[in-house]
């Protein structure tokens, strides 16, 4: 079961950002994320076994190459990872601190100004 070396990885890593305790509130959040590596690992290993592309017969009794059902299902646990990645403050695309431009406040003061002179 990959799901609790992944929760004692994760557990690791959160640790490290919080001072070396992991909080309860985020006990939860690095359970999901660990059994959602685990089926993102088990996707993976039935696409890569089975190929990409899956033959399939179609209503006409004709064989067709279809998409692996389980593409769909990946991309979504993909996905979910990521979310849990930022929710846990693990992952470089977690939102970035708004910065202060300079430029935006100036473009902000002039147009003020301009309404003002036109207002009266």
């Amino acid at each position: 079961m990959k799901a609790k070396y992944y929760i004692t990885e994760i557990r690791k890593q959160v640790a490290a950002n919080h001072g070396g305790v992991v909080p309860d509130y985020l006990s939860l959040t690095i359970r999901n994320y660990a059994y959602s590596l685990e089926m993102r690992d088990i996707y993976r290993e039935k696409i890569i076994k089975d190929g990409v592309m899956i033959k399939k017969q179609g209503s006409n009794f004709q064989m067709t190459d279809v998409q692996h059902p389980l593409c769909a299902s990946l991309y979504q646990q993909e996905t979910l990872i990521v979310t849990y990645q930022k929710t846990l403050g693990l992952s470089s695309a977690k939102q970035a601190a708004k910065v202060e431009d300079p430029g935006s406040k100036q473009a902000t003061d002039k147009l003020n100004e301009f309404i003002e002179a036109t207002q009266g």
